[in-house]
């Protein structure tokens, strides 16, 4: 019995063979072949082997650039975190988490006495159950776990926590319960509307946490450090109000949303404008913080797992002013959130959705509503924009918003490597 092999390596597997074909060749020592079996051999056996040997220099070098490219995407160290919610209902799986380099639980609430907790009830048991799996993860991999600290009103209290010592030793306190209570590996200060007046205490705050979580990697004779990282608006509003090169200083990295909760509720247009303005894209935001920083490696670009519609508006979309934007006809401004659930889906008919260029968004307007969100297109144009301005990486907003995983799977389905070293700036800061 002969059995003819052709190896074929890939990066997950690079063991595996595929059997081409087998077939029976018996050959007597006692006695030449017959003819028919010479034949057999001559139209049969040498032709595939002759193919299998020929193929199978090809097969290695194709294999080697494949393994090259893998190795040059661990190698780069691009992040891919993901946020996860307490509001939504959708659990994790340990598939979900392998495309992941971090998640952040949102949110452990930042309180008016200044101490911080994840709410009793159903936003502890979904902290439980991420732990769980989390734990199953880790063992695979190297999947940093995060919390979000504060929470999208926690403009409210940041500031009188931050000017009141005895707010401010209690919210220290508590982040240190929050490490040994979740088994966490870092946190994100979540304070999204920094004003002028709030800018030095901003600074401030983050260097005293990371202060903080050096002593905890002291006192648990740790050797990772913890990780700590914050947020930012793509709106100039709010991006100005940070110390963004103090604060870079000591954060592992800055996520930019590129939505905004509060700017998005003034504003009738695209929710994550990739490209237009010039005022507020999130071209715009990207190139102010890497001119400004000359640290891409430690941005990332948010990308948002839900859309808004909004009712009583009106056509075409407005290319020319500061912030692309469409007409809203007189009356009360009503919008909604939306998410890519399959319930929600099915009200969308594929004809109904256009691409506009400028932005690179998709959107739908029907019966004077515009609806603005991501598909597989947008999302992908996002990851590729990351790869050529060599971002550091891409936060998802949130990864338990998209039912399906379609999102989730069109941007781990992209390089985002771009092969320059990782602090090369790829814009014109003249």
């Amino acid at each position: 019995m002969t059995t003819l092999l052709c190896r074929t390596l890939t990066p997950k597997n690079p063991h595996k063979y595929h059997v081409f074909f087998k077939t029976k060749y018996q050959l007597s020592r006692s006695s030449r072949p017959s003819g028919n079996e010479n034949n057999k051999f001559r139209e049969v056996i040498l032709p595939l082997l002759i193919i299998c040997i020929a193929c199978a220099p090809l097969a290695y070098f194709l294999s080697y650039l494949i393994a090259d490219q893998t190795l040059t995407q661990e190698v780069c160290r691009k992040r891919v975190v993901g946020y996860y919610t307490v509001w939504e209902q959708k659990k994790l799986t340990v598939n979900q988490l392998d495309k992941l380099t971090h998640l952040i639980f949102m949110f452990a609430y930042l309180q008016e006495d200044g101490t911080v907790r994840v709410n009793e009830g159903s936003d502890t048991k979904r902290a439980y159950d991420m732990k769980e799996i989390i734990s199953m993860a880790r063992k695979s991999g190297s999947l940093k776990l995060m919390m979000a600290v504060g929470g999208h009103e926690a403009t409210v209290y940041y500031p009188s926590m931050v000017l009141d010592p005895e707010k401010k030793k209690k919210f220290l306190s508590s982040i240190t319960e929050l490490f040994e209570e979740y088994n966490i590996d870092g946190i994100e200060i979540f304070w999204m509307y920094v004003s002028e007046k709030d800018k030095v205490n901003h600074m401030k705050l983050i260097r005293e946490v990371r202060k903080h979580l050096t002593s905890m990697k002291t006192s648990k004779r740790k050797t990772d450090d913890y990780v700590l990282s914050t947020i930012s608006s793509r709106y100039r509003d709010y991006r100005q109000h940070i110390y963004n090169n103090e604060v870079l200083k000591y954060v592992d990295f800055l996520t930019v949303q590129s939505h905004d909760w509060s700017n998005i509720n003034k504003h009738v247009g695209p929710i994550a404008p990739l490209y237009g303005g010039p005022k507020d894209s999130i071209d715009d935001a990207m190139k102010y913080l890497v001119c400004q920083t000359e640290q891409p490696s430690k941005l990332n670009l948010g990308i948002p797992m839900f859309g808004i519609q909004w009712m009583n508006t009106s056509m075409p979309i407005d290319d020319s002013s500061n912030q692309i934007s469409i007409r809203k006809k007189a009356g009360e401004k009503q919008y909604s959130y939306f998410f890519w659930r399959e319930e929600e889906a099915k009200t969308f008919n594929p004809s109904d959705v256009s691409w506009h260029e400028k932005s690179q968004t998709p959107y739908i307007f029907r019966n004077n509503i515009f609806l603005s969100f991501e598909n597989e297109r947008s999302v992908q144009a996002k990851a590729n924009y990351t790869r050529m301005k060599n971002i550091g990486g891409i936060a998802i907003y949130a990864i338990d918003q998209d039912d399906k995983y379609v999102l989730v799977n069109a941007i781990s389905s992209m390089n985002l490597c771009s092969g320059e070293d990782e602090n090369k700036i790829q814009y014109d800061c003249k």
